[in-house]
């Protein structure tokens, strides 16, 4: 994570999470010059996943991280994984075409399964995982038929889960899960560590010097410098000047999550279902109980500024409240609730919804922009430009079909957010006609 935000602003506010983990303290600032074939620029799951791909194929790789590992969206997210990518399957196709589109599908697939072999593994127990997604509609009628894969429920026995007239139908998977991300991200660091790994905490680069094969990071404060034959930048949404190659493809929006004081037994009746559950409007929500019984509710996007952490819990009850009203009402089991966490995070967009995976000059690489869809698409993407880089693998020429699209500069975030206010009327809109 790279960037130059301040240290008291929403985006480092402390999370539940940051309460809730298995610290890994195995990493440190650099204290020495370095040299490596590959540096990586960006300690969140996307840098983590291509630096483990690197050295387990023996190339000499190292990663370069602002703050602390976690401390970017990989870590502050509403923890679910499911496959896919942030862009739906029609708007995949409409964009690259049918053939490049089900290569992507599947590629997703791949970094949804990766995924999957690790949260369901011993080595990962600390990071609560549960299996199960619902994805619930507050408009429209269920499709006639659903695959096997997938279970519709209707309205009745919906309002035995989930107490809201919103609702009218919801649609149950088991391909998804919930879990500690912060956590998954501690357990990843101790694998590579031990692998070997070189993971530098605390060291933003503030410069680069290309020369013909070689370039020169100077890191904090240009006391110390990593010559590097090949760089990545997997900074996601937190990337500043440094960046410059692909920041102008790339607009970071910010999203917000808070999480409630424990509910009582009676308040937890109202959301009787322990599955990590999102409606399907165009500007939803995303929420689940948390072990010790509080509800984590996503909600909210901005493109222009970030919300502080009064506003976020403001506007988290207020939104709570459109959707369960007993939780809040004054005569209800959910009168005390309160908002005990709220923070925000930055996820990095493209105007297109996919992410930019390739070289953007000589020797410069680019892993970003997987939206709020990077739990599994991260993966997979480093995946496959770590097999580039090793020569192993020919994949990545299937993401040099998305085409690059500039993201409009300072009246991107403008566009962003005129964008979003709309979808939340045509949401609105379809609610009144439904």
């Amino acid at each position: 994570m790279t960037g130059e935000l301040k240290q008291n602003s929403a985006i480092f506010s402390k999370t539940w999470y940051d309460d809730n983990t298995t610290s890994y303290a195995a990493n440190h600032e650099i204290t020495s010059n370095q040299t490596c074939d590959v540096a990586i620029i960006g300690g969140g799951l996307a840098g983590l996943c291509l630096l483990q791909n690197l050295i387990k194929e023996g190339v000499d790789a190292l990663l370069l991280e602002a703050n602390e590992i976690g401390k970017s969206a990989s870590g502050r997210n509403g923890g679910f994984c499911t496959p896919g990518w942030a862009l739906s399957p029609e708007g995949i196709e409409s964009l690259v075409g049918f053939e490049i589109a089900n290569d992507l599908n599947q590629f997703s697939k791949d970094g949804y399964n990766w995924m999957v072999n690790r949260i369901c593994s011993e080595n990962y127990r600390s990071i609560d995982t549960k299996k199960g997604v619902l994805s619930v509609s507050c408009s429209g009628s269920p499709v006639n038929e659903y695959p096997e894969s997938l279970r519709l429920i209707q309205k009745d026995e919906l309002r035995t889960l989930l107490k809201s007239d919103r609702y009218t139908f919801g649609v149950f998977s088991e391909e998804g899960y919930q879990f500690n991300p912060l956590n998954f991200l501690n357990c990843l660091q101790k694998e590579i560590v031990e692998l070997g790994g070189r993971i530098f905490t605390n060291s933003k680069v503030v410069s680069m010097d290309y020369l013909k094969d070689l370039c020169i990071l100077k890191v904090n404060n240009s006391n110390f410098s990593v010559s590097a034959k090949r760089i990545v930048f997997a900074t996601g949404g937190y990337g500043g000047r440094e960046t410059s190659p692909v920041s102008k493809s790339i607009l970071p929006i910010q999203t917000y999550i808070a999480v409630t004081s424990p509910l009582t037994m009676e308040q937890k009746k109202i959301i009787n279902c322990n599955w990590a559950i999102y409606d399907t409007r165009r500007a939803g929500n995303y929420y689940r109980i948390l072990p010790d019984n509080r509800l984590l509710w996503g909600h909210s996007i901005t493109a222009l500024g970030t919300k502080n952490t009064d506003k976020i819990k403001k506007n988290a009850l207020k939104d709570i409240a459109s959707i369960f009203p007993e939780l809040l009402e004054e005569t209800a089991p959910g009168k005390n609730l309160k908002i005990d966490y709220a923070w925000s995070g930055n996820m990095a967009y493209a105007s297109h919804m996919m992410p930019y995976v390739g070289q953007v000059k000589p020797n410069v690489y680019s892993l970003v922009g997987f939206g709020g869809h990077g739990m599994n698409t991260a993966p997979a993407a480093a995946n496959i430009l770590g097999d580039w880089l090793t020569g192993s693998s020919d994949k990545l020429k299937i993401f040099e079909k998305i085409p690059y699209a500039w993201n409009w500069g300072m009246i991107g975030p403008l566009g962003a957010e005129t964008k979003y206010l709309y979808l939340k009327l045509m949401d609105r809109f379809s609610e009144l006609i439904s």
